[in-house]
């Protein structure tokens, strides 16, 4: 009978496993892997960070497992005023509708719509022909030019929700390289419990290493695990990055006595395609992760300094591919 791999109870079925979560665009599964309930909870951590990096699937047009396309809270800037908006995947602007009400001196009171949804109008109507108000359309204002800004927090990316994110994707790309069996055992106890609970010391951290960043090649659509065991060191590390630019360090295993292994995993989440090559200049995986762990060039758990770093890469990539 199937067994999960993080609870390690059998099941008649199990669900697959996203590699990279669907909401962030990932479409590679490792069949049979978590039972229902671990399924769902993994939700309520994973959550919180693909909703803090809707702004960036919007502007990459990066679709979920269904296909769809996020929309992402915006401020719309004219030269005298700013309304909250949600900015559309086709590229039109949604304002928020404002309601106000004015009471007159003889009791009555006027309820005044301004950008209006077409549900919220049809109800008005509705109303209106039911006898139930009286409504006035007013001619629609002359069209303003304006701004559009889309933007956020980064905060959920250092926190221990994007960290058992980061650990969760690292172990079943893990699982998916090397085999289910493989990843159940005992040696990634550690990292199954973080992911699961949370607990204990977190086996993943946010990382900047310019040298590393800049020389592997990864666009702003791409989402990477790097994978390396080494027996004579008893681990097993991997490097996680999401948007081409947000990495994290996972320690899968620190007493691990099986042969040395490498491996790679690339995905296209514009596109829904598994890149077969990462590098440019095809370096060892082995040698990348041993020296983002033991460089005093790395930074590491800097919430700000990885944010900023973030930001800045997609803006340089976007602007690369828009040239």
């Amino acid at each position: 009978m199937p067994r999960c791999l993080f609870c390690e109870k059998d099941f008649p079925k199990l669900s697959n496993e996203h590699v990279f979560p669907a909401a962030l665009g990932g479409n590679l599964e490792l069949r049979d892997g978590v039972c229902e309930k671990c399924n769902n909870d993994f939700s309520k951590f994973e959550s919180p960070l693909a909703k803090e990096l809707v702004p960036i699937r919007l502007l990459l047009k990066i679709p979920d497992r269904d296909g769809e396309i996020p929309e992402a809270d915006a401020i719309a800037k004219t030269i005298s005023n700013e309304y909250v908006a949600k900015a559309q995947p086709d590229g039109k602007v949604r304002l928020r509708p404002i309601v106000s009400v004015v009471k007159g001196g003889d009791g009555s009171k006027e309820i005044h719509f301004q950008f209006a949804t077409d549900a919220q109008l049809e109800k008005l109507r509705r109303d209106a022909e039911a006898g139930k108000i009286q409504l006035l359309e007013s001619e629609t204002s002359p069209s303003e030019e304006a701004e559009v800004e889309v933007s956020g927090d980064l905060r959920v990316i250092g926190s221990i929700d994007g960290l058992r994110t980061a650990a969760k994707i690292a172990f079943i790309g893990l699982a998916f390289c090397g085999g289910s069996v493989f990843a159940a055992s005992e040696a990634f106890a550690a990292v199954r419990d973080f992911i699961r609970f949370g607990k204990g010391t977190s086996s993943s951290r946010l990382f900047i290493h310019e040298k590393f960043l800049s020389s592997v090649e990864m666009g702003p659509h791409q989402h990477a695990i790097i994978l390396a065991g080494r027996n004579d060191r008893h681990r097993v590390d991997a490097i996680v990055r999401l948007f081409g630019g947000l990495s994290y360090f996972v320690v899968l295993s620190d007493r691990y006595e099986g042969a040395d292994f490498l491996h790679t995993l690339v995905c296209d989440a514009q596109r829904g395609e598994l890149n077969g090559m990462l590098f440019s200049v095809v370096e060892a995986e082995l040698l990348q992760t041993e020296d983002v762990y033991n460089s005093e060039e790395t930074i590491w758990d800097d919430l700000p300094a990885s944010g900023t770093w973030f930001i800045n890469f997609l803006d340089g990539r976007i602007k690369r591919l828009l040239a």
